[in-house]
């Protein structure tokens, strides 16, 4: 299967790691996970790559986890030269991979949805990202004014994800400092 420019729109895909560099000479190239634990390319045979312009679908030739960087080889490109060319391209599967595994709620469930510390409107929830091993929502303002909020379970007092809602506990001084 030829890579090819794909319509899927980025929306409806989920980032889940990035191309690092090619290695070796036969188009094999190095990646990582944002999530190291994760298995969603298990079993996969397609995958898309984004630079945030363009996205390709490639299908997978193979995938090897057991080495000190995991490996990806994807159909049709068989040169480092070929392989060069998805450096620094984002790894995405589409939303319906994750939605079919079981009915375990995702970090990006998140992503849209309005946040509150009890009664107080905070913003709406624009990324998660993960700093030293803490998940944290990237929650925008009505001013456009951005704050890191750290998310876990104690915090969460209720998490409606048909409604799009997060409310939270308070957390005293949070937003004066982030």
């Amino acid at each position: 299967m030829k890579s090819k420019k794909n319509k899927e729109p980025l929306k409806e895909l989920i980032f889940i790691g990035e191309i690092v560099k090619p290695h070796g000479l036969k188009g094999h190239l190095k990646f990582f996970l944002y999530n190291k634990d994760s298995d969603s390319l298990i079993d996969i045979d397609f995958v898309y790559l984004s630079n945030g312009m363009d996205i390709f679908k490639l299908e997978v030739d193979d995938i090897n986890f057991i080495s000190s960087s995991p490996l990806i080889k994807f159909f049709d490109i068989e040169s480092r030269n070929e392989a060069d060319k998805y450096r620094k391209y984002k790894i995405g599967l589409p939303r319906s991979v994750f939605n079919n595994k079981d009915d375990g709620m995702y970090l990006f469930d998140f992503i849209g949805c309005s946040v509150y510390f009890d009664e107080d409107f905070i913003g709406i929830v624009k990324d998660v990202v993960t700093f030293s091993g803490n998940d944290l929502l990237l929650v925008e303002n009505n001013n456009q004014k951005q704050h890191y909020i750290p998310i876990n379970k104690k915090l969460i007092k209720l998490f409606d994800i048909e409604g799009r809602k997060l409310i939270m506990n308070n957390i005293e001084g949070l937003l004066d400092i982030c």
